[in-house]
């Protein structure tokens, strides 16, 4: 980490780059969103239902997001802001090329209600509708990842770079989750892509940590070779992607094509041969835009 202070400092001083501000009161705001979270982790949580009784929302939710954008706009005045729990409240979703912090209070919410620990808040800048700054921090995990673009991805004090992804997808080890939604026919595809995945490929193994965040930090730290999911909204990964690329990894969406914050369907993976290996084994499941919504 201190070698991006570093970096930054050096760049900040020399032009009108003005990340190492944002980068400062990002780490700021979203340690003390962590330290919130942490404190409620272990205590009984008021639990409500959104779009399904599957897609959980807490106080602790709703305190931090306003928390982190009270923070922010006290610092960045002009700067729009889309968030997790504003946008269940009917706030319009709406990524244009304005500087916009993009945030997701608590990743893995229903992680939070059960007191498993995989856990993040998410905080991603973007600006050109592309993400310069991204942070993901698991407080119970005390994981804090970190991305500048142009000056690459940390995990605490380590620098993030992939290493000897897997050559093939039977070499793989695979992440995904079934998602909130418990349609019929959703369920039913999902529980299909995961056995197609298996059994064609041969996988070494498929992983579902609850947290879309931390599944594509998982990426960029080698933990696992890919993880692809249909359903996540901007920030659930709008901090990752950068994560996962200053890492050296590739983000897609699930057809292979170029990566969309709207989109709501992701590849990560450690290479693009992945991408394009798992791509014709997936049955798509059609998912609404975020600027749809």
């Amino acid at each position: 980490m201190d070698q991006l202070l570093q970096q930054l400092s050096s760049s900040s001083s020399s032009s009108s780059d003005d990340r190492l501000h944002i980068l400062l009161t990002g780490l700021c705001v979203v340690k003390h969103a962590g330290n919130i979270v942490e404190e409620a982790f272990y205590k009984m949580k008021n639990v409500q239902g959104k779009d399904c009784l599957t897609d959980l929302v807490t106080e602790t939710d709703k305190a931090v997001e306003k928390l982190i954008f009270d923070s922010l706009k006290k610092e960045f005045p002009t700067h729009s802001f889309i968030g997790e729990e504003s946008a269940s409240e009917g706030a319009p979703i709406a990524l244009t090329d304005a500087p916009t912090w993009i945030v997701d209070p608590i990743d893995g919410t229903t992680n939070f209600v059960h007191m498993n620990p995989n856990v993040a808040v998410s905080i991603g800048f973007v600006r050109n509708k592309r993400t310069e700054v991204g942070l993901v921090y698991a407080p119970i995990l005390k994981d804090m990842y970190v991305a500048v673009r142009g000056a690459g991805s940390f995990c605490n004090d380590k620098r993030l770079c992939i290493q000897n992804p897997a050559p093939s997808l039977s070499r793989a080890l695979i992440a995904s989750e079934w998602g909130a939604g418990r349609e019929t026919e959703r369920v039913e595809t999902v529980g299909r892509n995961f056995i197609d995945v298996l059994l064609k490929h041969g996988v070494h193994g498929m992983r579902c940590t609850g947290s879309a965040a931390l599944n594509m930090c998982l990426v960029a730290s080698n933990a696992v070779d890919l993880y692809f999911e249909w359903g996540p909204h901007c920030w659930d990964f709008a901090a990752a992607a950068l994560i996962v690329e200053e890492a050296g990894g590739v983000n897609a969406t699930t057809h292979g094509t170029e990566f969309d914050l709207m989109a709501r369907t992701v590849i990560s993976a450690s290479c693009r041969n992945l991408v394009d290996e798992i791509v014709p084994t997936l049955t798509q499941i059609p998912t609404k835009r975020d600027d749809e919504l």
